[in-house]
């Protein structure tokens, strides 16, 4: 399969696996969906960030496993699976960020590997899982990219 083929396939089988996973954001076990903060009067609807959340978090699980399980075999469905569920996790990874932003209005900032978030004058340093999965998806990209091809032509030797 060329180069092009598949990352179309990539793409595309990421697309449908993030409609899968964004369908399932609402069976995630929610205890508190409403937060009524009494400081500003505000109510959150916590809903949404954490169903996206959960979505993206199955996403990061079938990335591991798929990559524990099948990186070395030379089958490009099985290669289609890790690249698409690192892409599908990477855009939801940072939807959920997005939608965070969008609740609570904190300051985001994203360092090389790791998100600041502060919010009341409260600030927490996460690692950014998601920036680790795009580079283990770049550097299969080049390892693709840069595969010895055979050359067109005769096989026999002068």
């Amino acid at each position: 399969m060329k180069d092009s083929e598949y990352y179309v396939w990539v793409l595309v089988g990421s697309i449908i696996l993030t409609i899968i996973l964004l369908s399932m954001a609402p069976l995630v076990p929610i205890d508190e969906p409403l937060v009524y903060r009494a400081s500003s009067g505000v109510t959150y609807n916590l809903t949404i960030p954490v169903g996206v959340s959960f979505s993206a978090f199955i996403a990061l699980i079938i990335f591991i496993i798929s990559i524990l399980l099948v990186s070395g075999y030379k089958n490009d469905y099985y290669n289609m699976i890790i690249d698409a569920s690192g892409i599908s996790f990477a855009f939801l990874n940072y939807l959920n960020y997005y939608l965070i932003w969008y609740v609570w209005r904190p300051q985001i900032q994203m360092l090389p590997f790791l998100v600041e978030i502060s919010y009341n004058h409260a600030a927490t340093l996460q690692l950014d899982i998601g920036q680790i999965v795009i580079v283990i998806f770049l550097y299969r990209l080049y390892k693709r990219l840069r595969k010895p091809r055979s050359l067109s032509g005769p096989d026999e030797k002068l």
